[in-house]
């Protein structure tokens, strides 16, 4: 039951991801992420604030951003060059800019400096996202989800979610759940 119960906070922190997406033109980033999936979209309020929440990952100096949803990129306002990978200093994740994906702990640093995802944890491709650590998996694409921890699966799409465990099997259609005890 205690699966269950993850598998459920994790599966509503990517619905809420997935639902709070926005797709204004611009947005400048001045929100705190609700989840740790994620860095959630900011208001649509284009003024720029004195207080630096971010840092460039590859410069390592504070910077102002927006995001461009059509662009699926982070900015930076001043120089609007792509930020690839930022700090939120406040919670201190680290965050991917294309997409705004929390990455802590996903990041290699090359021979020269240049900070990149680790390709053995995680895969971004122009539908979404896809991360392993060991028997753990969760993808994220299109507006659906898939999650494994080991033998426990959850899925979740626009209406519908799956959960499967060891000793129980739930699904909810439509606001409607069923379950079911092996």
């Amino acid at each position: 039951m205690k699966a269950i119960k993850q598998l459920l906070a994790i599966t509503g922190s990517a619905l809420i991801i997935v639902s709070c997406q926005n797709n204004s033109e611009q947005q400048k980033i001045e929100s705190e992420p609700d989840s740790r999936t994620t860095e959630q979209p900011a208001d649509n309020n284009n003024n720029m604030s004195s207080s630096n929440k971010y840092v460039d990952l590859k410069t390592g100096q504070p910077v102002e951003l927006y995001y461009d949803d059509e662009r699926d990129m982070t900015y930076s306002a001043v120089t609007n060059e792509p930020v690839d990978y930022y700090i939120n200093v406040t919670t201190g994740d680290t965050i991917y800019g294309q997409g705004r994906y929390v990455v802590n702990n996903y990041l290699v640093r090359s021979n020269d400096g240049i900070y990149k995802l680790d390709e053995g944890k995680v895969k971004v491709t122009k539908d979404g996202i896809k991360i392993k650590n060991g028997d753990q998996k969760l993808k994220i694409e299109e507006g659906d989800m898939k999650i494994k921890d080991g033998d426990n699966k959850m899925k979740s799409d626009n209406d519908e979610e799956k959960l499967k465990t060891d000793s129980d099997k739930m699904k909810t259609d439509d606001g409607e759940m069923k379950s079911k005890n092996k």
